[in-house]
């Protein structure tokens, strides 16, 4: 399947120093390497990709229809660098074997990584990626991946970066090669995969919150990166009721204060807030004067109502809600 403008791009998110899980597949699932030669071309220009742009690899694995890497890049330059490898090694294997079109089932794949929280665990998944398709039953058997100079005495290439992830499991290097292989052993670990949030980022609660603030708080909405939607952060109520007080020509205060009948800026307040921020309807009582969740849901319901058959409410509302749909 050819990559066309119409289909979603990823979401990158780029910034020194940042580390990445970066993966892809052959097209329509088809082999990306053939033999040996082939398998020695990817790494040489995987070693030569890392030279030229100053990324680091802290790990990889080549299969024969898809490819796994743990990149960091000292200088936010992941894409620049991850098409000079993908495009270079595409010609390379269309030149040799007479193919024409896509190697690569498109762009790549590139998770964010909390290096902190996730680096080893994912360092075992992608080692582990021969053992769980039944091609050896050690992973540092395995001669196209990184495993073998985490675990043996083998001298890295010098463009593999492997005592980070070792300094995890000990200071000694002999027991720190054993502990990873050990590590490695633990056919039952859980699979950091599963907690990736909305497909573009691994890392914890802090970490993602770190992430939608200063990269993706003032970023246009896009329809092409999907991920944008379920990353960007959501508005406070304090967000809503400062739109809503501008809006209806009132002070913050009274939009939030409660006692005041037919107040119509509190309810606009209340029902948008309800609507983009994600907050309960018993917390949300709390921040509007101390009120019950069911007195938050009478009052969106009550605003709901009036909405329909009051054409000036409707508009207010329409006018504050587009702010918050199109942030």
């Amino acid at each position: 399947m050819q990559y066309t403008s119409a289909m979603a791009r990823p979401l990158r998110i780029e910034y020194p120093g940042a580390f990445y899980h970066v993966m892809n597949r052959g097209h329509r699932q088809e082999a990306i390497v053939r033999d040996r030669r082939d398998r020695e071309r990817f790494l040489s220009s995987l070693g030569r990709m890392a030279t030229q742009y100053g990324v680091l690899i802290h790990g990889y694995c080549l299969m024969s229809n898809h490819y796994h890497l743990i990149v960091e890049t000292p200088e936010a330059n992941l894409s620049r660098a991850m098409q000079w490898l993908n495009v270079s090694y595409a010609a390379y294997h269309n030149r040799r074997h007479g193919c024409a079109g896509h190697l690569f089932q498109g762009r790549f794949k590139a998770l964010l990584i909390d290096a902190g929280a996730y680096l080893e665990s994912l360092s075992r998944y992608i080692h582990r990626n021969p053992v769980e398709a039944n091609v050896c039953s050690r992973a540092w058997d395995y001669p196209w991946s990184s495993c073998r100079y985490f675990v043996e005495r083998s001298a890295p290439p010098a463009w593999l970066e492997v005592n980070r992830i070792l300094g995890g499991f000990g200071r000694s290097t002999t027991v720190a090669r054993r502990r990873y292989a050990a590590y490695l052993s633990q056919a039952d670990a859980p699979d950091p995969l599963h907690d990736v949030v909305a497909g573009a980022v691994l890392g914890s609660e802090d970490f993602v919150g770190w992430v939608k603030h200063v990269f993706l708080a003032g970023r246009d909405r896009d329809a092409e990166i999907p991920e944008l939607k379920q990353l960007r952060p959501r508005p406070q109520p304090a967000d809503i009721v400062a739109e809503v007080a501008r809006e209806c020509k009132t002070s913050a205060s009274d939009v939030v204060k409660c006692g005041r009948k037919r107040n119509r800026a509190r309810d606009i307040a209340i029902l948008l807030a309800r609507e983009f921020t994600g907050w309960t309807c018993q917390d949300l009582g709390r921040y509007f004067g101390d009120v019950s969740g069911a007195a938050i849901t009478m009052a969106c319901r009550r605003v709901t109502r009036r909405a329909n058959r009051d054409r000036p409410l409707n508009r207010d509302i329409e006018r504050v809600r587009r702010k918050f749909a199109n942030s």
